[in-house]
């Protein structure tokens, strides 16, 4: 099953990032070992980081229509930096791989099962 990985940060970590840090590399260097396992194993998909929320915008129904607004939600705390989907045997698996992201990156990871039909009424994972 596919399950689409979404990790999240705090906005003044995103802003205060430094690409040339040991910290930054050591974050791109096991994001690019954790690639290599999941493409050796068949269970990567795809990934990609997303750019600066800044850039967002986010459409919502308003009283005459469809309106584009700036930025993701307002009253989030945190802001989606990158997605990856993998194809994995079990929830059991996703959350294992997002657990080590966690664990290397420090960010939050959302696992989500990606729906096989035109509902996915799948039983809720606990």
């Amino acid at each position: 099953m596919k399950y689409l990985l979404l990790a999240y940060t705090k906005q003044a970590d995103w802003d205060a990032v430094d690409v040339n840090s040991p910290e930054f590399q050591a974050i791109c260097a096991f994001y690019e070992s954790l690639g290599k396992e999941l493409t050796e194993s068949g269970e990567f998909v795809s990934t990609e980081g997303l750019a600066h929320p800044s850039l967002t915008r986010t459409v919502r129904m308003g009283d005459g229509g469809p309106v584009a607004v700036d930025g993701p939600y307002a009253e989030a705390k945190e802001v989606l930096a990158s997605y990856a989907i993998v194809d994995c045997a079990s929830h059991d698996r996703a959350m294992a791989i997002a657990a080590r992201i966690v664990a290397a990156v420090g960010d939050t990871v959302e696992v989500r099962p990606i729906g096989q039909g035109p509902l996915a009424e799948d039983t809720p994972l606990s």
